[in-house]
Formats: C-alpha cells, structure tokens, sequence
C-alpha cells in the first residue's frame, strides 16, 4: 500500500514539475504567459515580462514585440531578428524560457480533491489531469463532463480505462472545464443497500438503480417515487416495480441523472386479528382479498369464522368504519379485520 501512495505522490510531483520545467519550444505563447528572455554574451538583454492581453510584450531596443500566437521557438527568431535588423546585434542568439504558463488553462470542478484552475504547458490529457488534481474523492462518480467551444461531451471511467490508452486518447489544449460527477442519485427507503450510486455506463436507469441497491426489502412497497430534477423543475411520480423489470418498451423505465432520487416506501399492511393461526400485520400484495389476508395469517383456528368478519377501515374524513366484507373484497392500507369465535 505505502508504495502505492509512493507511486501517486511521485505522479502528481512529476506532474508539477512539468509545468514549471525549462522551455517547452512548442509551447503558444497567450496573455498573461510570464517568460524570460536571454540573449548569448548580451546580459544587459535580459528580460523578464508578462504577455499583454494584446500579444505583447516591451524589450528594450527593440520595443513593442508580437509574441502571442507564437511558439517559444518562432519568438525566439522574431526577437532575435529584429535585433539584428536594427543593428543592435550580429546574429543574435535568443532563449525565450516561459516562467509562467497562464494562458492556457483547465478548470477542474466537483468531486476531486484539488478543484481549481490549471496551467497547461502543452497539449495534456485526460490521465495528466486527474493526477493533476489528486483523483476523484471517494463520493466521486465515474462520469466526466469536459465543456470547451465545441459543446458538451460526457465520459464514463469505468468504459474508457478498459480501452487502449483510453485516458490519454482525451487531451485538453487549454479553456476546457472538467467536470467530476458525485455518487449523487440517491436511492433510499426500503432497499438493502440504501445510499448514493454513480450514473455509470451500465447503470442509468431506475431498475438499475434499485438492481445496485440491492433490490426492494421484503417490507417494500410494490411502487416506487422518483423524483426528478430537469431544468430547474422537480417532478414527482410512482412507478410499478414490476413494470420496470419487463421486457419491452417502457416509459417509467427512465434514465436517471444527477440529482435524482428513487424511494422505496413501507408495503402497505393489513392487520389480522382475533381467532386466526398467526395474528398479526402483513404486508399487502397487490389486489389481496379478504380470504388471502386470511391465508397469510395462518387461516382462522377451529372456533374462528370466515362467515363472521369485521373490517376497520378509516374513510377519507379519518373516521374509523365498521363494515362487514365478503371473502373475495380487497383489502386496502391499514385495515384491520378481526374474525370472531364462531358460536356453533
């Protein structure tokens, strides 16, 4: 294990040491570059300065000299040109050594240890980078958004590692945003493993989110809430968790993104009393009828009576009714039927 913390840390300080090397002669110069400039035999000439937003930059002698949009080699010739037209030197010899490459940077966001701003010293990819930035954070996801001028392309860790230099085949050139996923789809409720799940490749759509969570408890609900968060808009519906298992098209069966939620509620109950086998609260499957919640509860004992019933239900104003329902009525949440001692 120490030398695989020995091996990230020797990554990233290599990384660093990269952008601060020496001179890069392929390297564009852009606005705010900090460079400095040696000319052979001439200390005098030395120079230190930042590129302008314009491209440019003040040398003595020569004075304003255009160096943005030029490699450190081609501005190497231009200065040294310039001096030897104007008779300043017989075949100059020109370093231009970049200090500071600021012209060319990545934002890095979300869920990786060092967010911020990164200078790039010359075309990096996408591997450069996350050493860059220490990794991802535990809570982080396998799913990159990179934004540039181009539009929006989104990424997925878990498919691109498998492939053939797959993270270095994604290379930044300056003015990207990377954008590292949470584990943020939230799936919650009666599930074995309830918590926060990555959009990965595999794993997008709510069955699948309910499949990493271990499927639905035994005390779950038959229908699920998925709330959604599109555009600013939250939106809220129930979904049969049989429905999403079938095969064939279905439109509840939808693709889940960040911010996203499923909960799994409580199974409705039923509560069965009085003289049957296992008395009790049983979960309701779906359509049950008196005589299954009867079933479930063991059957009546040898003084009960399926003919003798009495059902509890609450109405919509909250009273409690006292109705007496035949064998094959349904049964709804949190009604209580209690079976009376048969008096012959």
């Amino acid at each position: 294990m120490r030398h695989i913390f020995a091996y990230i840390l020797f990554a990233v300080l290599g990384a660093w040491l990269n952008i601060a090397s020496a001179e890069e002669p392929n390297y564009v110069l852009g606005p705010g570059d900090v460079i400095k400039v040696n000319v052979y035999s001439n200390p005098d000439l030395s120079l230190e300065a930042r590129v302008s937003e314009a491209g440019l930059i003040s040398y003595p002698l020569i004075g304003q000299v255009m160096v943005g949009g030029l490699t450190t080699f081609a501005a190497e010739k231009r200065i040294a040109g310039l001096l030897e037209k104007r008779g300043f030197i017989k075949e100059p010899q020109v370093n231009v050594l970049v200090l500071q490459f600021q012209s060319k940077l990545v934002s890095v966001l979300g869920s990786v240890y060092k967010p911020g701003r990164y200078p790039l010293e010359r075309t990096t990819n996408l591997a450069d980078l996350l050493a860059l930035v220490g990794g991802a954070t535990p809570d982080g996801s396998d799913l990159i958004t990179v934004v540039n001028a181009s539009g929006k392309t989104e990424y997925d860790l878990h498919k691109i590692v498998n492939q053939p230099n797959g993270l270095k085949n994604i290379v930044f050139n300056g003015g990207e945003v990377v954008y590292v996923h949470a584990r943020d789809v939230a799936v919650m409720g009666q599930v074995l493993r309830p918590g926060k799940y990555a959009v990965v490749s595999g794993v997008r759509t709510v069955a699948d989110f309910l499949s990493v969570a271990g499927g639905v408890a035994p005390s779950g609900s038959d229908t699920v809430t998925v709330t959604t968060l599109r555009d600013g808009k939250i939106s809220r519906f129930e979904v049969d968790v049989d429905s999403l298992f079938r095969t064939g098209d279905n439109s509840a069966n939808i693709e889940l993104s960040s911010g996203d939620s499923v909960y799994v509620p409580l199974a409705p109950m039923v509560y069965v009393y009085g003289e049957v086998q296992r008395p009790g609260s049983f979960r309701i499957a779906r359509d049950m009828t008196v005589m299954q919640a009867l079933t479930v509860a063991g059957g009546t004992t040898i003084r009960g009576t399926q003919r003798n019933i009495k059902l509890h239900r609450r109405n919509a104003k909250g009273e409690i009714m006292q109705l007496f329902p035949t064998l094959t009525d349904t049964v709804q949440q949190d009604d209580v039927l209690y079976v009376q001692e048969s008096l012959f």
